[in-house]
């Protein structure tokens, strides 16, 4: 592990933004130099946690930005396990985390810490994200759970799509511009009481990818006092998904074992066997129906659609991470 410290940084700043890295490297650059041009009004130092990079990541770090702490893993040990090495070195009353693949459109992160700074009862919010062409994302969902999974299960959402039924990602609309509470909050772009970490903890560490920062709003909503918010007028662009851009079936691999592993966590083996079943129902429907589509009108897209609705329903019947 290796790292530098930066100079003009104050002994606590009020911001630690922190990145994990695995092969990003241009992104990467361009991500911190928008945070660098955008960011103004508070104080704050830049961790990137490089996961195994071969793309030169960390030598182009140190050539252009010697002011970033870089710690080397050395090899690829996941999102968890890398995001804690990174906070545990962190200095600031806040903790930021985003991804490499965005792009500041504005002072995102101070609007993000004002909010914090005015209401205490907060342990953590996040910001609206857009896509290249700046619509919306999801940006805030609620937690795995058989009702979710039923709800998704049954089309629900497509026959009621007015109902607020509970589902894993959610977009927040347009006009919608005032802080509001939710329940699981997107990763990418999460600002944290740094005080709540060192109380709670970080990432549970089972967790490879994915369910990481949902774990860590369960815990934030059952065993603390504080709420979680959305504030949609932060706004971020967020490219989306990167890192697993070459590696699909591992990524879906990746959702279904950390589904298992958050469900079996908070609500027993039982629970978790049921909720899977239901997710698998869902994807085996919409796998029968793109493979039907696949044979009647034959594309790639349509043949990919197929594959990827199987996948879904085998690694939710059969989680896990084990490359084929």
């Amino acid at each position: 592990m290796t790292g530098t410290t930066p100079m003009t940084t104050p002994e606590r700043p009020d911001v630690s933004i922190v990145y994990t890295n695995w092969n990003t490297r241009d992104m990467m650059r361009d991500c911190i130099a928008s945070v660098k041009e955008k960011s103004a009004g508070f104080t704050y130092e830049i961790i990137v946690v490089d996961d195994g990079s071969t793309d030169g990541s960390v030598g182009m770090l140190r050539s252009e930005f010697p002011e970033v702490v870089v710690l080397e893993n050395g090899r690829n040990i996941g999102v968890a396990k890398s995001y804690n090495k990174g906070v545990a070195v962190a200095r600031g009353r806040y903790v930021q985390m985003l991804n490499t693949d965005m792009l500041m459109i504005h002072n995102a992160i101070r609007v993000l810490m004002d909010f914090l700074e005015a209401h205490p009862e907060a342990a953590a919010c996040v910001g609206r994200l857009r896509n290249r062409d700046m619509t919306s994302q999801v940006s805030y969902g609620h937690f795995p759970s058989f009702t979710e999974a039923l709800a998704r299960a049954l089309f629900l959402h497509r026959i009621f799509p007015g109902a607020r039924l509970p589902h894993p990602g959610i977009i927040p609309p347009e006009d919608v511009t005032e802080p509001f509470e939710a329940e699981y909050l997107s990763g990418a772009d999460m600002l944290i009481r740094k005080s709540v970490i060192d109380t709670l903890g970080f990432f549970d560490e089972r967790f490879t990818s994915y369910c990481e920062e949902t774990d860590f709003c369960y815990r934030v909503l059952h065993e603390t006092p504080y709420k979680l918010y959305v504030v949609p007028s932060a706004e971020i662009i967020h490219f989306g998904g990167a890192s697993f851009a070459h590696v699909s079936e591992y990524r879906i691999r990746l959702q279904y074992s950390s589904y298992d592993k958050f469900l079996t966590k908070h609500h027993g083996k039982p629970y978790a066997l049921v909720t899977r079943g239901l997710y698998a129902f869902q994807y085996g429907v919409r796998a029968v129906h793109r493979g039907i589509v696949a044979l009647v009108a034959p594309s790639e897209r349509a043949r990919t659609e197929a594959r990827e609705a199987f996948w879904h329903m085998r690694y939710a019947l059969f989680p896990t991470e084990r490359r084929t």
